[in-house]
């Protein structure tokens, strides 16, 4: 994962050095998918690839409990993408999120995928 991210933090954009302590982000807090679902609510499964980011460990502690901003969607829709376009098995992992979570939709971008997330969880 951290390939596809150009070996970068998704939250400070800064390289993620071998010595660095890494975490994984929950981009969308997991915490979300449990208030919805109290609800009623029906959101996407906050507990998957698509939502998952290789952070400092730092970066990610910082984060807490709020939402990802502007730029760290873009990074993480850049990222979904390059997993895409490449031959690696995750590619159809999120061929299959996506449709899952679109309602079967095939032409359905990641990009507006996450802000339609953004949205139901601002």
């Amino acid at each position: 994962m951290i390939g596809f991210q150009y070996g970068r933090c998704l939250i400070c954009n800064d390289v993620l050095d071998l010595t660095d302590a890494v975490a994984v982000d929950h981009v969308f807090l997991y915490s979300l998918m449990h208030r919805y679902a109290s609800v009623g609510g029906c959101g996407p499964d906050l507990d998957v690839l698509w939502n998952l980011a290789p952070a400092h460990e730092a970066c990610n502690s910082t984060k807490s409990d709020r939402l990802p901003r502007p730029n760290e969607l873009e990074r993480l829709a850049r990222r979904i993408e390059a997993i895409m376009g490449s031959p690696h098995p995750l590619r159809k992992t999120l061929s299959i999120a996506l449709r899952q979570t679109n309602n079967g939709q095939r032409d359905a971008s990641w990009a507006d995928f996450l802000l339609e997330v953004q949205k139901c969880c601002s």
